[in-house]
């Protein structure tokens, strides 16, 4: 294999694989994570620090 085919088939092989997902790609998740934790904390009663 030439040095440019091998080139091609890593740039094909890597564009198969997952990736993982970046930041602005995540909005609903981090979103929804927000929320639960708002939630939570809304429901504990605040405890008075000494």
């Amino acid at each position: 294999m030439s040095r440019k085919s091998k080139f091609i088939a890593s740039v094909i092989a890597t564009s198969k694989e997952d990736l993982p997902v970046l930041p602005f790609q995540r909005g609903a998740a981090r979103k929804a994570m927000f929320d639960r934790i708002k939630s939570e904390a809304a429901n504990h009663p605040v405890r008075k620090q000494a």
